[in-house]
């Protein structure tokens, strides 16, 4: 053999093995923390898709309870607290293999099994630090837009002829948060506190509003009494004093007019559906 051709085939080898060292290099700085670092950004996902679901949740939770303590005026209607829609997102939507249940708004601990089996690190410490690691916002807000404006100018003029309140705040937004914290990271072979990255807690946190018509009226009861509050007759109401002193009016006025006892001033009666209109 030359030793021309001895020269190439060194040069083969050592290139082989600078390239074997530079895997090796590129593996532990960049592959193994790479395969570390997926579960944990798995989970972090998986933890951001749940309060994305959680603040949908309490959004329309508020559209659906949002009489009595929850609205801004005086409204009829069911009224569930910031604090009850708190632990039925924590008991239905961060809680393991629960089911619906009426006393989830009163809960203080998670349901089912326990917090998401997932969110656990690879030490199975909790990735939660406890049940009050989810927190949430939820409001009534004023309807957005110039329409809204002129609509309070209406309630304002009309409730100082008679009783009539609009309930306007029809922007419900909730905001839903959740501090997940990863276990501690090894940066060497050796079991060294000093050597270890933490990675801290992160806050996940997500916004949703839902524009709706909660100023609706509540049932026959409240359409009249809304009603009454926008018809001017309404002061005639028949049990009102008005009512009565027309009523006797159009009493002493029969013998002159009959048809005037079949007049009813200020009667408002809303429409019902028939029975056989219902269904179950």
């Amino acid at each position: 053999m030359s030793a021309r051709a001895a020269c190439w085939g060194g040069g083969a080898r050592r290139a082989r093995g600078q390239a074997m060292t530079e895997f090796v290099v590129g593996a532990v700085l960049f592959l193994v923390p790479l395969f570390l670092i997926v579960p944990t950004l798995a989970k972090y996902l998986d933890g951001k898709a749940m309060v994305t679901l959680a603040a949908r949740y309490a959004a329309w939770e508020r559209t659906v309870w949002y009489g009595g303590a929850s609205s801004s005026v005086s409204w009829p209607g069911n009224s569930k607290s910031e604090g009850t829609i708190r632990n039925e997102i924590r008991q239905r939507i961060f809680s393991q293999d629960t089911s619906i249940a009426g006393g989830d708004g009163g809960a203080g601990d998670w349901g089912g099994d326990g917090q998401k089996v997932f969110w656990y690190n690879r030490d199975s410490s909790s990735m939660l630090a406890s049940y009050d690691a989810v927190s949430d916002s939820v409001q009534n807000q004023d309807t957005p837009g110039i329409v809204n404006d002129l609509l309070n100018l209406v309630v304002t003029v009309t409730d100082a002829l008679g009783t009539f309140t609009l309930e306007t705040k029809g922007l419900y937004d909730a905001t839903v948060t959740m501090d997940m914290g990863a276990q501690k990271v090894d940066m060497s072979l050796r079991d060294d506190p000093t050597q270890s990255w933490n990675p801290g807690v992160l806050g996940i946190a997500e916004n949703n509003a839902i524009l709706a018509n909660g100023w609706s009226a509540n049932g026959p009861d409240h359409v009249k009494s809304q009603v009454k509050g926008l018809t001017p007759t309404g002061l005639l109401d028949p049990s009102s004093p008005l009512g009565i002193a027309m009523k006797a009016v159009q009493i002493a006025l029969v013998p002159f007019a009959p048809e005037l006892l079949f007049l009813e001033f200020g009667k408002i009666e809303p429409d019902i559906v028939p029975p056989d209109r219902l269904t179950n």
